[in-house]
């Protein structure tokens, strides 16, 4: 019995010349798709992160008093604000409850919202996986 190896295995071989090209075209557009999902989610992510942190931060602020000669007054708005700024970033929305007397056992609340964007939000839009646009978080705490 002989094995035919000439002419056979080289026409198997061009036969599948340039098949790899065509399932790259196929599946990169899904990879691409796929990795942009994911930077978006982690960009949201992050920045929930960063909301929640800053609204905590700024609530704990508002229920402390600060005491200055002898007597003991609650944090002002501006102050709040002011705090959460510079420790988080002047691009969030903060949002300060007015204050309530000051009197311990009153609660205080602290919103911070950040406007979003995302790199592939529109595209994404387009496909019917609506992103949110403010990412927000709301904090209320006790006055000391």
């Amino acid at each position: 019995m002989r094995c035919r190896f000439g002419s056979d295995a080289k026409r198997g071989l061009r036969s599948e010349r340039g098949v790899a090209a065509v399932e790259l075209a196929i599946i990169l557009p899904v990879l691409i798709l796929i990795l942009a999902g994911l930077i978006d989610f982690g960009w949201g992510f992050y920045w929930k992160h960063k909301v929640t942190n800053a609204s905590r931060a700024g609530a704990r602020y508002a229920v402390q008093a600060k005491v200055s000669g002898g007597t003991s007054t609650p944090y002002n708005k501006t102050e709040i604000i002011t705090k959460v700024h510079t420790d988080y970033g002047n691009d969030l929305d903060v949002t300060v409850d007015p204050v309530i007397a000051g009197a311990t056992g009153t609660s205080r609340s602290v919103t911070v919202a950040k406007p979003m964007t995302y790199c592939w939000g529109s595209f994404l839009s387009g496909l019917g996986i609506p992103l949110p646009t403010t990412i927000s978080n709301q904090t209320w705490m006790t006055m000391e």
